[in-house]
């Protein structure tokens, strides 16, 4: 008896609004943990990333001429570059590095979602104007939630192993929004303001969607907070916050691109996503798109090498700077091509919101229809979720041009957040018995989705880490096997080099310190490989030409590989020097 009873003390301790909220942020940092340890021990990388670490180098070496990008923000380039300026990791841990400093990023982002939940919980509507108290959700279904929804976000929807700005956006995001709940709530003042105009010229400078987005929020905020007079005149403080800290690097990069803009990823990508503009490597097809002022050239025809060495000393001068190769594009507004850009992105959220959060989404609309009417809600729908407004902005942008997972991840936290923290059941016999059993199954729903992506990551993880199956090729080498190849082999960092491959994907650049001048795509590169020797050598030169030290041939699938090439490690990978 006397155990049971330490036990139920144990269990009621736990269920304690205070003690849950630490077991659950355990539990998000452990499992954050684990993503980040598995980023690490798989060295993952991606294309954006590579960008955003040459960025970075460039920046803290001084080089303002590389530096200042229109298509990648500076903040988190400008994280990144401190942590390796500061560290100097060798070779083998540079990757590992970038996946620590995604971590703590990520616990600065739990940190601001733990902020803006604190908010949400004491934002709740409470009795009606009748003196009747509403059924809401309880403290803790609330909080198991949000924990949830923030783990989905961060971990399966950004992804914490991806290096992009997407995480430390989201952090800014958390903010502003906690602080529009504060404005809302009647308990802001100047400062607060103040602190919501710095924060959103953050988010802008750790991704330019932003600076729109940001516009939003103050004018949210703007219609938080009455009277509209002193509303005007508190939002004017956050308006000239905003262009305080985002102003400087406005005027240097309209600077530098010769007009006035805040950045140049968002016409690129509609030219590319809804005018399909060819990427990369557009030569002014289709006619009346423009023409590009600096091209990458042709060098040989069949199989296609282009030469794209460009001003910039990075490992691949396409992915950099996007915007100098496409500078004299027209971007057109194409009726047919717009409306198939919005049913792709009708179709992508119809799947979120009725696949990936299915039960959510049902267990939600549920509680409202059971809460229909309840002091007038529908009435004022939108007058009383101000909140609802940047998220929608956000899903609404994003449909226009491309919607993706970690784009949207945040904006869906603050959507379900606006919506579960006003659900509201009258105070009946049904609503006790049915609101307890709705969010346990909300809740559920969310820890089985976590559960499942978790283990499907497991499995990949151990399949990857399995040996090849007899009837495979040989498998393909590491970007750190590459480079140390390359080193000795005696090209050095700072070298010129060509790929054949995909040069997005050639993470072994950024690791060797060389410069990718010239490519060839693997998939067009059956030509070469089964060429005469004639063809071969005309190839080869082409590629010299351009000023390559050794090429990089990727994924080589022909068993008879020309002589002069030299196998990587046993892999499909392989390496050809030129003669000096």
């Amino acid at each position: 008896m006397i155990q049971r009873t330490k036990q139920y003390a144990t269990l009621l301790k736990l269920t304690q609004p205070h003690h849950l909220r630490l077991l659950l942020r355990f539990a998000v940092i452990a499992l954050g943990a684990l993503h980040a340890g598995a980023a690490i021990a798989s060295h993952s990388m991606n294309a954006d990333g590579i960008s955003y670490l040459d960025m970075g180098d460039a920046y803290f070496r001084g080089d303002w001429q590389m530096a200042v990008n229109g298509v990648w923000s500076p903040l988190y380039a400008w994280i990144l570059g401190a942590a390796l300026y500061v560290i100097q990791p060798s070779l083998h841990w540079e990757f590992a590095v970038v996946h620590l400093v995604n971590f703590l990023i990520y616990l600065a982002a739990l940190g601001c979602f733990e902020f803006f939940w604190r908010e949400v919980l004491r934002s709740r509507k409470q009795p009606g104007t009748d003196g009747e108290r509403p059924l809401m959700l309880s403290e803790n279904a609330l909080t198991g939630l949000g924990y949830a929804l923030f783990t989905i976000a961060s971990l399966q929807m950004i992804e914490i192993w991806s290096v992009t700005p997407d995480l430390l956006m989201s952090a800014w995001v958390y903010l502003a929004a906690g602080l529009l709940l504060q404005i809302r709530r009647g308990s802001a003042t100047a400062d607060t303001f103040v602190r919501l105009g710095a924060v959103l010229a953050l988010g802008y400078l750790s991704k330019a969607v932003m600076f729109p987005l940001a516009l939003v929020f103050l004018g949210t905020a703007l219609l938080s907070l009455r009277p509209l007079r002193r509303s005007m005149v508190l939002t004017l403080p956050a308006l000239l916050a905003f262009l305080l800290v985002a102003g400087p690097f406005i005027a240097l990069l309209s600077a530098r691109q010769g007009k006035l803009t805040y950045g140049e990823a968002g016409p690129l990508v509609y030219a590319t996503k809804v005018n399909q503009i060819t990427y990369p490597h557009w030569q002014g097809d289709p006619p009346g798109d423009g023409t590009p002022v600096h091209p990458s050239q042709k060098v040989w025809d069949q199989p296609p090498v282009y030469e794209i060495a460009g001003p910039f000393h990075c490992s691949y001068p396409v992915s950099y700077n996007p915007a100098y190769w496409y500078e004299g594009l027209e971007v057109r507004y194409q009726a047919e091509k717009q409306l198939q850009r919005l049913a792709a992105s009708g179709w992508f959220y119809l799947k979120l919101f009725w696949l990936y959060f299915a039960g959510l989404t049902a267990g939600v609309a549920l509680l409202f229809w059971l809460g229909r009417g309840k002091h007038g809600r529908w009435l004022d729908f939108f007058s009383q979720r101000q909140l609802l407004i940047p998220p929608l902005a956000a899903f609404g942008l994003y449909a226009l041009v491309l919607v993706e997972s970690r784009y949207v991840g945040v904006f869906l936290v603050l959507l379900w957040s606006e919506l579960l923290s006003n659900i509201a059941l009258p105070d009946s016999w049904r609503s006790r018995k049915l609101l307890p059993k709705i969010s346990a199954m909300m809740i559920v729903f969310l820890l089985f989705n976590i559960a499942w992506f978790n283990l499907q990551g497991f499995l990949d993880l151990r399949h990857n880490g399995a040996a090849p199956v007899a009837e495979q090729s040989a498998p393909p080498a590491s970007p750190r096997e590459v480079a140390q190849t390359l080193h000795q082999l005696g090209v050095t960092p700072g070298a010129d080099v060509g790929v054949i491959g995909y040069g997005f994907d050639a993470f072994w650049a950024r690791l060797a310190r060389v410069h990718i001048v010239a490519e060839m795509f693997g998939w067009e590169a059956q030509p070469f490989w089964q060429g005469d020797t004639a063809l071969q050598a005309g190839v080869i030169e082409a590629f010299r030409h351009s000023g390559a030290r050794a090429i990089v041939a990727e994924r080589v699938r022909e068993t008879a590989v020309p002589a002069g090439w030299q196998q990587v490690n046993q892999s499909n990978y392989f390496i050809y020097l030129m003669d000096e």
